[in-house]
């Protein structure tokens, strides 16, 4: 029972690391993407020891901002907490002061955490420190050391001050969530001299719990609800965030389609295995050996290329996690501001995610082996002994056909009455049937493009694949009739055999036109919507590009100020105020200008007259030309004004037009309590780094829109192009299946080729249409998928286009011939073997028959 398995796998070992390489995919995917969960948590873990000490919570007034602290009663909150202190709750808390700021040190801006300690806070942290501490994690990362100064930027300026501690745990504070670049830790005298912080009373409490961390949210919600606190329970928070899971879920998701591929691999290669070894298994039938025994040897010869390919699956999908990992960690890079430090996550795997992955990655190809054993073992001796091919019974088929059709039936009538129509060929194998069900489905589906969900699309998406891969199919005998007429042995060789072994390439073919149709609509789509947004970069806000926001305490204390050296830098900057407001119940963002903004506002890419006081443009969804009043409000709680006030508006656009959103646009006068006010102008390119280091100097925001904005689309582009290496893995099992097969055909054709050499065909001949036979398998993939992206890019397009105008479809051509040239190149890489295996078939061997 064992020794006949492994004589096979040895014996075919070339074969075997093949089926390895295929199906090893599917482990490797589970493990790396899995161990990026762990990777995850593990830095999690690391935070909540590094990190915060005894802080079990964090706790502010409900109105404390981000620049704005709103100062804690501590009397009041000391008694509430002092009773949970006695019922145990509570081991510990001290008050602090904490506001946002910025430092800068080697020529680097960095915002983080100013907190203010006193004595209070030594007995809370159980440490003796001295003088101004940096955190740990910060230090480590500017390589800041002990008597370094750094420079503080304060409302009054840059301040130097000494390092004299680098702070661990307590010390060593990130923020609520740990997330953020760190803390620098003054005594709070300092702190009130240097008007970083400019209350008596403190803002924030640290809370110390008794508790273990699964109890610190229910506590948490105790003390909101006694103090009327905003309560963050962070270590609770770290140790239980959807985050630990999400990215390596994420990751699984976008390597669904290279999974599945690598299941279909597996599926294919199983049936086979059972036609390989059907006549050796029928010999053993008829020499006595049970039906039970016949389908224990296909299943324990399937089971060691299984085990194998895990083994090498898991042991690859470390490397794959540490590939994904580094991946994860460049984002950051990509996306983070000047002001933030992109974080690195170390690389983590447990043993229990390798034997989960492995666990995962078998479960299907267990089920099939199961399966096509089962099935095999019940074939009488004759059949096995036969030249029939073993072919999935159809009730399995059909029962899978029923499952889809009510599902779709469930979700939608008219998809489903589309499903229906394509069932039609698989009842009536008539050639113009393939034909009318696949243009009936298209011309249906083209009724309801740009319309519904997601789920609509991917529906419509797959409609569009099988009608497609209907029309190639049915070209297929009108293709062989013209090849007959140009006498081209190799071409007809090649399409009689993919008409006779439909089932067998499916497989091959599926995989291929999946990838090739998802490796062309990223090409396409993403490339449309770059183009049109690099058109419309520089317009930012309505013509305007550098958007500078005024730090609102400095703004309230009235300390802002830009020279006019700075502005010189600007071909036009304007004072502006951002408002809320309200018109018709409908919320509104608003900006409110001085008059020499009109000098560069620009709508539909045309300048706009000069506008008088309260004149100005707007959303034409819900203002109308002529004059409107408008509830104008700050942004800001707790300080910010509220009235009426009528508005002349001369002109409208579509806010869509706007990569910015904007409601509302008018030039004013008055300065409004609560406002975020600030700056817009057209920064010369050339100062574009001098004027943000300026803003960061003043210690306001700059945004200098068209850095911005590539950002986001450098972003989009990175994880597009990580989702496009998964799917390439796909290709894999594809080029491993396609490779396996042509190794089936030179075995099951050698008495062909044999006899065809004994007639006098050229070996060249035989090479030649093992190449074409798999050129052809690839190219009506490739064909099939343009097909069918051609209809899902219009199904897309006309959604875009509906949000955003003026879009166009942009093709790039030279990507998208790059791709398909690699593929016939590696698909030639992957045949050669075979066909050449094949040409050195001598004919003498081949058809000698023996008594």
């Amino acid at each position: 029972m064992f020794k006949i398995p492994f004589r096979n796998v040895i014996k075919n070992w070339k074969k075997s690391l093949l089926v390895i390489l295929g199906s090893m995919i599917a482990t490797m995917l589970v493990v790396g993407a899995l161990s990026l969960n762990d990777s995850v948590n593990n830095w999690f873990a690391n935070k909540i020891k590094n990190n915060f000490g005894n802080i079990d919570i964090v706790a502010k007034d409900k109105s404390d901002t981000f620049f704005f602290p709103k100062t804690l009663n501590i009397t009041k909150i000391s008694k509430y907490l002092d009773k949970l202190k006695e019922k145990e709750k509570i081991k510990d808390y001290t008050f602090v002061n904490l506001i946002s700021t910025r430092i800068q040190f080697d020529e680097k801006f960095i915002d983080v955490f100013a907190i203010g300690y006193d004595k209070n806070f030594f007995n809370f942290s159980k440490k003796i420190v001295n003088g101004v501490i940096i955190s740990k994690d910060l230090a480590e990362t500017l390589n800041v050391k002990k008597g370094d100064k750094i420079n503080l930027i304060t409302l009054n300026g840059k301040k130097v001050v000494e390092i004299n501690e680098i702070g661990a745990e307590e010390f060593n504070f990130r923020g609520e969530t740990g997330m953020t670049n760190g803390s620098i830790f003054l005594p709070k005298d300092l702190m009130l001299n240097l008007k970083i912080y400019t209350y008596k009373e403190p803002n924030t409490v640290f809370i110390s719990l008794k508790s273990p961390i699964k109890n610190h949210l229910k506590i948490s919600a105790e003390i909101s609800k006694l103090t009327n606190l905003r309560t963050t329970p962070t270590k609770y928070n770290l140790r239980y965030s959807p985050l630990n899971k999400v990215i390596g879920y994420l990751f699984l998701g976008f390597s669904g389609f290279a999974l599945l591929s690598s299941f279909l691999f597996v599926s294919n290669f199983f049936g086979v295995l059972a036609e390989d070894r059907k006549k050796v298994f029928g010999t053993l039938r008829a020499l006595g050996f049970s039906k039970y025994k016949i389908g224990g040897l296909l299943f324990l010869e399937g089971a060691i290329y299984i085990i194998f390919s895990s083994l090498i699956g898991a042991t690859l999908g470390i490397l794959f996690g540490k590939y994904l990992l580094s991946l994860v960690n460049k984002a950051p890079e990509i996306l983070s501001s000047n002001t933030m430090i992109p974080e690195k996550i170390t690389f983590f795997i447990t043993t229990k995610t390798i034997l989960l992955g492995i666990s995962v990655s078998i479960v299907v190809p267990l089920l099939l082996l199961i399966f096509r054993s089962i099935s095999f073992s019940k074939l009488p001796p004759v059949v096995l002994l036969s030249n029939t091919e073993i072919l999935p019974k159809k009730k399995y088929l059909y029962f899978l056909l029923f499952v889809g059709l009510l599902t779709i039936l469930n979700f939608n009538r008219f998809y489903f009455l589309i499903f229906l129509i394509l069932t039609l060929p698989i009842f009536i194998k008539k050639n113009y049937i393939l034909v009318i069900s696949g243009i009936s489905a298209i011309l249906l589906t083209l009724l309801q493009i740009g319309t519904g969900g997601n789920l609509d699309y991917l529906i419509r998406s797959i409609i569009f694949l099988i009608a497609s891969i209907y029309l190639v199919f049915s070209i297929l005998d009108i293709l062989k009739s013209i090849l007959k007429k140009f006498h081209s042995i190799t071409s007809i060789l090649s399409i009689s055999y993919i008409e006779k072994q439909k089932l067998r390439n499916y497989v091959v073919f599926l995989v291929y036109a999946i990838i090739t149709l998802v490796i062309i609509l990223t090409a396409i789509i993403p490339t449309s919507i770059f183009k049109y947004i690099n058109q419309k970069l520089n317009t930012g806000i309505l013509g305007h590009n550098f958007i500078i926001i005024e730090n609102p305490l400095k703004s309230f204390l009235s300390f802002s100020n830009y020279d006019e050296e700075f502005k010189s830098m600007f071909k036009n900057i304007s004072k502006i105020q951002l408002v809320n407001a309200r018109k018709n119940g409908k919320h509104l963002v608003v900006i409110l200008a001085s008059e020499n903004i009109c000098k560069s506002l620009k709508i539909k890419g045309k300048d706009i007259p000069k506008l008088k006081l309260k004149d100005g443009l707007g959303n034409k969804n819900i203002l109308k030309n002529g004059t409107n009043t408008i509830l104008l409000t700050g942004i800001l709680p707790g300080i910010s004004a509220r009235f009426n006030e009528t508005f002349n508006v001369v002109d409208t656009y579509d806010p869509k037009e706007l990569l910015v959103p904007l409601d509302a646009i008018f030039v004013y006068d008055k300065k409004i309590s609560g406002a975020l006010t600030g700056y817009a102008g057209i920064i010369k390119e050339k100062f574009a780094e001098k004027a943000k280091k300026i803003v960061y100097e003043k210690f306001d925001s700059p945004l200098y829109i068209t850095e911005e904005l590539n950002k986001i689309f450098s972003g989009i582009k990175y994880f597009v192009n990580i989702a496009i290496q998964l799917f390439y893995f796909g290709f894999i099992s594809g080029f491993s299946g396609l490779t396996i097969l042509s190794l089936k055909n030179v075995h099951e054709r050698r008495r062909i080729i044999g006899a065809l050499k004994a007639i006098g065909v050229n070996k060249k001949i035989i090479f030649k249409s093992f190449l074409t036979e798999t050129f052809l398998i690839v190219t009506i993939a490739i064909i099939t998928a343009i097909f069918t992206n051609i209809f899902i890019t219009l199904d897309i397009f006309k959604m875009i286009s509906s949000e955003i105008p003026n879009f166009k479809i942009t093709i790039p051509w030279g990507q998208i011939s790059l791709v398909l040239l690699g593929v016939y190149l590696i698909t030639t890489i992957f045949t050669i073997y075979p066909a050449n295996l094949a040409q050195k078939i001598k004919a003498s061997e081949a058809i000698r028959v023996f008594d």
